[in-house]
């Protein structure tokens, strides 16, 4: 009797962990070319990704790959008034982005997910979603390694200031994607930027932004021991991008030779777009939804940014879906 439990529990055992092997291994992103017609899912924790959406629909445009794209972005915020940052542990953050990511998953059955938020990137792989769903996930944390680790390499005297939110700066994903990649850690600095996100997302153009970036530029620039070759500045959170006036007026006004911004916003398009599948239809139909379980009183501010170079963003943004039990 004995042998036969131990038999049935080394079955049992073996099985469970098939299957979780098995739920595991996601779809490359890559197969999606043979389809038709898609639907992508952009979240982020606030309206920063929504320029991850327009870099998507306009590579998705050219490359003409598919018939119908439905784009969909999701506001992974759970609270009017305040975000993972506030979060006291790790834990607390990963426990609310996997809500998040399974609702998404279960509500609108994307054919990928593309993570648009560097603080939610760098949390994602501890959430249990990432061990047991299918369904492609795509972070923006990759696409700046690469975009930091490209430049460096073709200017050898040049170095990089990381800009980004405490949990982004403090994950120090960044910089360790970087060592791998053979970037000396002297060429890099990191600077945490608390309440700019916020700050931006309410008026990209105020001089409360333009005075926090200032203030953040100068002091990671103190950090460099000199000035010699160049200092790009990469903006890792969402968000900072809508500023980049700012940043580079900032950065002109310091005694650096600035080789200039990196936005890994404008690369997260390329990973959907792959090349075999260029002009295979001459005309892509779009849809574009955002949805949101809190109110976004900045809502309209962000559409503004988008009026002339992508009207249905704009307007997608302006008559958001609220949804309170999103997730």
């Amino acid at each position: 009797m004995n042998k036969v439990i131990a038999f049935l529990l080394v079955i049992s055992v073996s099985w469970c962990h098939n299957m979780k092997m098995s739920a595991q291994e996601p779809t490359d992103p890559g197969s999606l070319s043979g389809r038709k017609e898609i639907t992508l899912v952009i979240t982020d924790s606030g309206l920063g990704g929504i320029s991850v959406m327009e870099d998507i629909a306009v590579k998705l445009k050219e490359s003409g790959c598919y018939k119908k794209v439905n784009l969909v972005f999701v506001n992974a915020l759970f609270d009017e008034n305040t975000g993972y940052n506030s979060f006291q542990t790790k834990k607390e953050k990963t426990a609310m982005f996997d809500r998040v990511l399974t609702a998404i998953d279960n509500r609108y059955h994307p054919d990928a997910i593309l993570i648009g938020c560097n603080t939610l990137s760098v949390i994602y792989d501890e959430t249990a979603f990432s061990g047991l769903s299918k369904t492609p996930v795509i972070g923006i944390v990759e696409a700046g390694i690469g975009l930091i680790s490209n430049r460096l390499k073709a200017d050898p005297l040049s170095r990089v200031i990381i800009f980004g939110t405490e949990t982004t700066i403090e994950e120090d994903s960044h910089r360790e994607g970087l060592l791998k990649l053979g970037i000396d850690g002297e060429r890099i600095v990191t600077k945490a930027c608390p309440q700019l996100q916020s700050y931006i997302e309410q008026d990209p153009a105020s001089e409360q932004t333009e005075m926090l970036i200032s203030v953040y530029i100068n002091e990671a620039l103190e950090e460099l021991e000199s000035n010699d070759g160049s200092v790009y500045l990469s903006l890792n959170c969402s968000h900072f991008g809508y500023s980049e006036k700012l940043w580079m007026k900032a950065a002109g006004e310091t005694s650096f030779r600035i080789g200039g911004i990196l936005d890994p916003n404008s690369s997260m398009g390329d990973i959907i777009t792959e090349q075999k599948c260029h002009g295979r239809k001459n005309h892509t139909r779009f849809s574009f939804l955002v949805i949101s379980r809190v109110k976004m009183p900045n809502a309209a501010t962000i559409a503004g940014y988008f009026e002339e170079s992508s009207p249905e963003i704009a307007d997608a943004l302006r008559n958001y879906k609220l949804i309170p039990d999103l997730f």
